[in-house]
């Protein structure tokens, strides 16, 4: 029984625990970006409550925070491009998992701006 137990501990430890750290790094990553993108598309769409920074407009404001987001979105989809582009797996897998990233990011920011409450 240990040297089952000691089999899928090093199995976990060398195949699993790496890919699920990689793979929750990459969803928090990707989370945050869209959080950036939406929180841009809020503040540039309607007047907030909050005055920024005195004298800049709110949609040159929020435009920027938007670009920021996106910017963080393109460099999180190389990363994940560059390392996937690594493993031998076929291209039209990958185009298929670049499909769903940008699907999801979408949608993410959608059920963001959603949920922002007016």
């Amino acid at each position: 029984m240990a040297e089952i137990r000691a089999r899928w501990l090093a199995f976990y430890s060398e195949r699993v625990e790496p890919v699920s750290k990689e793979l929750f790094s990459y969803v928090e990553r990707m989370i945050i970006g869209t959080l950036i993108v939406s929180a841009g598309a809020h503040v540039s769409s309607n007047e907030p409550a909050i005055v920024l920074f005195g004298y800049l407009r709110h949609g040159l404001v929020g435009r920027g925070v938007e670009l920021f987001g996106v910017i963080l979105l393109i460099l999180n989809f190389l990363d994940g491009f560059y390392k996937l582009s690594k493993l031998d797996w076929h291209v039209a897998y990958q185009v298929v998992l670049s499909f769903f990233y940008f699907a999801l990011s979408i949608r993410l920011i959608q059920l963001i701006l959603a949920f922002r409450g007016e």
